[in-house]
């Protein structure tokens, strides 16, 4: 369970260096992540490149600001924080294809489209919809975007369930949406609170240590 949070958390920093859609969502996504056998609720809301991640059975919370290029582990229990410094994602031509089916179907009131994708030793498929504005959480922990997943941010879509197998290590992902809901988001959700203190560390030991708790 501590890699399948580990690896959540990764992917929505790699999210938070996307260049977005203008249309892109602001609001409360709630997704079930499915792998290995393990099964994980993950709440989190969405501005403006901005991403927070709250995990109260942890006791806190993470937060990515892309605009500063910096990831925050609120310890509420302690009420303290730590900053790291993250590497930009790189826009490059990162290969893999994805196409459209032309299956339709109803998800959470959206209508949405079916699109197979592959990239290297990864594929799957994704039900997606343009009605919430672009949004992504399916991809690798990886430091350059695909071609496709940047095309398909670009053209502002929402994906609502995705099945994605890793071929090389032969596992199978499964991300659905259980509840999406597109609100207007205060400042304050993606900045650490200012009557919390600073730890100055030097590595990301404190971060492992609150996924492994």
């Amino acid at each position: 369970m501590k890699f399948l949070t580990i690896k959540i958390a990764l992917i929505l920093f790699l999210l938070s260096t996307m260049a977005f859609a203008q249309d892109a969502f602001e609001g409360k996504v709630i997704f079930e992540v499915q792998e290995d056998g393990n099964q994980q609720v993950m709440d989190y809301y969405a501005k403006d490149k901005r991403f927070r991640m709250d995990m109260p059975d942890k006791g806190g919370s993470i937060l990515f600001d892309s605009h500063a290029l910096k990831m925050y582990v609120i310890m509420d229990e302690q009420k303290m924080y730590m900053e790291s410094q993250m590497m930009p994602l790189s826009m490059g031509s990162g290969g893999g294809s994805v196409s459209k089916t032309g299956e339709t179907k109803n998800i959470l009131g959206y209508d949405c489209e079916k699109f197979l994708f592959e990239q290297e030793d990864m594929k799957g498929e994704a039900w997606m919809t343009k009605e919430l504005g672009a949004f992504m959480f399916f991809m690798e922990s990886q430091q350059e975007l695909p071609a496709w997943q940047s095309e398909v941010l670009d053209a502002g879509y929402f994906p609502l369930q995705v099945t994605q197998f890793n071929k090389r290590e032969n596992t199978q992902s499964i991300y659905n949406v259980i509840e999406v809901t597109p609100i207007e988001l205060s400042e304050d959700l993606f900045v650490p609170p200012a009557d919390y203190q600073k730890l100055d560390l030097m590595n990301m030991g404190g971060f492992e240590s609150l996924m492994g708790k």
